[in-house]
């Protein structure tokens, strides 16, 4: 089957920047189309495989760079959002990016898949745009943190001295310092990610995710983490909205499944009424990246085409 792949541009809600976007195209009209939310220190240029799986099988996929990540922001801005409400202007750009693609494929499903930090985004997105998605998968998620309110404080603290787009090692060694140590240190610093090596040392040699985040980029990860946490979330989440809870048994983000069991007991107890969990054993964090992609990739597949219908 032929793909079309397409380069998208179009404002972002900070008023400045240029958001850019990549568009999978099936040869005919897509059955649905997968929205891409990526993660923190990443960027859409990363998902060309899942893309091409989805166009290959009649599923467009699309995802934009965030402020911050990518090709939407220069290296200098890297991990920084914007000066206030940061988290919040990029879940506007994702809507933006929706909106485009449902003028111009009317009709057509869309599925909202967010990765690790994109889950948090995504996670909002849905309380706040239930009509525009069709399904929402949460991938890579985390439940509550009881250190986050003193992660909150610090930056705050720290931004006052330092200011917002101080780059701080300790703040960054808080966040994810802990994420290797269950992990053999032979593997790298990036184990944490998938047990495929290979995909390792790609990532170690990407720029666009070697970096470090500014203390404001902190405060909206704090931030949005906080809030798609709270019992408010669970109580205004579309109880009608297919939604499928998805991560590695051995990822560290989701507390290897606590963090990920939780989020997806509480949707239930919230009443949500087609909410579902799959745990991967043995896969950590990137399950597209996994040695067990493919399983993967196939039980997306099935939960789009079910949430489409």
């Amino acid at each position: 089957m032929s793909i079309q792949k397409r380069i998208m541009t179009y404002p972002s809600s900070d008023g400045s920047s240029t958001v850019h976007a990549e568009l999978y195209l099936p040869e005919k009209r897509p059955s649905a189309i997968v929205q891409m939310a990526h993660g923190m220190m990443d960027h859409i240029g990363r998902y060309g495989e899942l893309a091409e799986y989805f166009a290959e099988r009649g599923v467009a996929f699309v995802g934009n760079d965030h402020l911050g990540h990518g090709a939407t922001s220069s290296v200098e801005d890297y991990g920084f959002f914007a000066k206030e409400d940061g988290y919040g202007l990029v879940i506007e750009d994702m809507h933006k990016l929706n909106s485009l693609i449902r003028e111009e494929f009317q009709g057509v499903p869309i599925i909202l898949l967010g990765h690790s930090m994109g889950s948090f985004l995504s996670r909002l997105y849905a309380v706040k745009y239930p009509e525009s998605i069709s399904g929402l998968i949460i991938h890579g998620t985390s439940g509550k943190n009881p250190l986050l309110p003193f992660g909150r404080a610090l930056v705050k603290i720290l931004k006052l001295i330092r200011g917002e787009r101080y780059r701080s090692k300790f703040v960054c060694s808080m966040a994810d310092g802990g994420y290797n140590k269950r992990f053999d240190p032979a593997e790298g610093k990036w184990a944490w990610l998938t047990r495929d090596v290979a995909r390792v040392d790609g990532r170690s040699e990407d720029a666009r995710t070697n970096f470090i985040f500014t203390l404001s980029g902190y405060g909206d990860l704090f931030k949005m983490l906080t809030l798609c946490n709270k019992k408010k979330w669970y109580r205004d989440f579309p109880k009608e909205l297919p939604t499928l809870v998805v991560s590695g048994e051995c990822d560290p983000v989701g507390n290897f499944g606590k963090g990920v069991s939780e989020v997806y007991l509480g949707l239930k107890s919230a009443g949500a009424k087609c909410v579902s969990l799959k745990l991967y054993e043995g896969a950590r964090h990137e399950l597209f990246n996994e040695i067990n992609s493919d399983e993967v990739f196939a039980d997306l597949l099935d939960f789009v085409k079910g949430a489409a219908v």
